[in-house]
C-alpha cells in the first residue's frame, strides 16, 4: 500500500529522534574517555541527524496541512511544528560547528543537551496528537482529505504536487501564526474569557 501525504512524516521523523541523543551521548564519551572513535561518531551522527531534522520538518508542514485539528489539538500541533523548527535550526547549527573543530567543548554539549530535551518533548506531543486525539488518522476522522494522493507510480506527479503546494501552505501559516504570538500555545494556558468564547463557539 502507497503512503499518503499525512503518512510520510511518520516514516521519516525517528531518524533525528534516534540519532541527535546518539550523537551527543558519542561526544560525552568522547570527552570522557579522550577517544577519537567517540567524537568521530558524533560528528557524523549529527550531520545525519540534522538532515533527517530538516526532512522531519519539511515532512511535518506537509501532514499539518492534510490533518483535522482544532482548539487544544491546533495548539499541540503548533507548538509540536513550532518547537520541531527550532530543534532542527539547533541541529543544524551543531552539525557545522562540529565540523570545523576537532574537540567539541561544554557550550556544544549543553546546546545538544538542550536539543535533546526539545525533541523529546515534541516527539510527545506527537505521539499524544495521534494517540490521544486521532490526528492523521482516518477512522477517527482525523484525515482533512482521505483521498489525498498516494505515493505511487501513477499518482506521483499529483503526488509531488500537492506535497509542494502543503510545503508552501504550511510556512504561511506557521509566519502568520508566529505573527500572532502563536509561538508555543499548548504551554500557555488559555485565559478564562478565551476558554469561555471557543466553548460557545464549539456549541
Amino acid at each position: 500500500m502507497a503512503l499518503r501525504l499525512q503518512e510520510l512524516h511518520p516514516t521519516i521523523v525517528h531518524t533525528p529522534i534516534a540519532l541527535l541523543p546518539l550523537a551527543v551521548g558519542a561526544e560525552i564519551l568522547g570527552a570522557i574517555t579522550d577517544r577519537q572513535v567517540f567524537r568521530t561518531f558524533g560528528r557524523r551522527a549529527i550531520t545525519l541527524a540534522a538532515a533527517g531534522a530538516v526532512g522531519a520538518v519539511v515532512t511535518g508542514l506537509i501532514a499539518g496541512e492534510e490533518v483535522n485539528v482544532e482548539g487544544e489539538t491546533r495548539d499541540m500541533l503548533q507548538t509540536h511544528r513550532n518547537l520541531n523548527a527550532l530543534a532542527t535550526v539547533v541541529a543544524i547549527t551543531m552539525a557545522v560547528w562540529r565540523h570545523q573543530v576537532r574537540k567539541p567543548g561544554p557550550a556544544y554539549l549543553a546546546a545538544g543537551l538542550t536539543g535533546v530535551g526539545v525533541v523529546g518533548y515534541t516527539a510527545y506531543l506527537g505521539g499524544e496528537l495521534v494517540y490521544e486525539h486521532g490526528v492523521g488518522v482516518d477512522p477517527a476522522k482525523g484525515v482533512w482529505r482521505p483521498d489525498a494522493p498516494q505515493l505511487s507510480r501513477r499518482q506521483f506527479g499529483e503526488f509531488m504536487r500537492d506535497a509542494a503546494v502543503d510545503v508552501w501552505h504550511g510556512l504561511k501559516h506557521m509566519g502568520q501564526e508566529l505573527a500572532q504570538g502563536k509561538i508555543v500555545p499548548s504551554l500557555v494556558k488559555r485565559r478564562p474569557h478565551e476558554q469561555q468564547a471557543i466553548a460557545e463557539a464549539a456549541d
